[in-house]
């Protein structure tokens, strides 16, 4: 799991849109406050990756709790997001929680729900 958030911030650190997108299940669910979840991924996932790596903005996520199922297919991540796109003048931090499937334990993870709430940077 650490293996794979350094590769979603890697792939942030360069704007690789695609392969960002490519670490969520097709029908992955986000959820945010105050707005319907929206699955799979069209919609927010790729609205929100394209704007930050067309826009090169930075985004960067740290683990501060993780859980991985015995038999190594289920895994939950929870920590904390930082972006920031200055030319938009936008940024954020906040709190993320994933939940992360894999076919058996030696499959590549993908996100199958994105859950993030975001607070005043200080």
């Amino acid at each position: 799991m650490i293996a794979f958030n350094d590769r979603f911030n890697a792939l942030a650190a360069t704007h690789d849109a695609a392969g960002l997108i490519a670490l969520y299940d097709a029908d992955a669910f986000w959820i945010a406050p105050a707005i319907r979840p929206a699955q799979g991924h069209d919609g927010v996932p790729r609205q929100t990756i394209t704007f930050m790596t067309q826009n090169k903005g930075t985004l960067s996520h740290t683990i501060e709790d993780l859980f991985i199922s015995d038999n190594g297919t289920q895994a939950v991540m929870k920590g904390v997001t930082k972006a920031a796109v200055e030319s938009q003048g936008f940024q954020l931090e906040g709190s993320y929680v994933y939940v992360l499937e894999r076919a058996h334990d030696t499959a590549p993870w993908q996100i199958v729900l994105d859950m993030f709430s975001n607070y005043a940077p200080e």
